[in-house]
């Protein structure tokens, strides 16, 4: 299943288990999640297999211009 978020280089949607998974570390995080996950993809610290594929297929400019849905 797809979600409308889009990919910056080819408009592909994500997965709707790699935005659970932005979610979930987003409502850990708070504010400053994106900071807190482009840290992470730098050092290359996070573990999370959807967060991981994120980074590798999009990286952290795409990070940059993302935006969670609104609930």
């Amino acid at each position: 299943m797809n979600i409308k978020a889009k990919r910056e280089n080819d408009g592909e949607p994500i997965t709707a288990e790699q935005l659970a998974a932005l979610q979930v570390f987003a409502k850990q995080r708070g504010r400053g999640w994106k900071t807190a996950l482009h840290d992470l993809w730098v050092s290359g610290g996070d573990r999370t297999p959807e967060l991981q594929q994120l980074r590798n297929t999009r990286g952290p400019s795409w990070l940059v211009s993302f935006r969670l849905p609104r609930r």
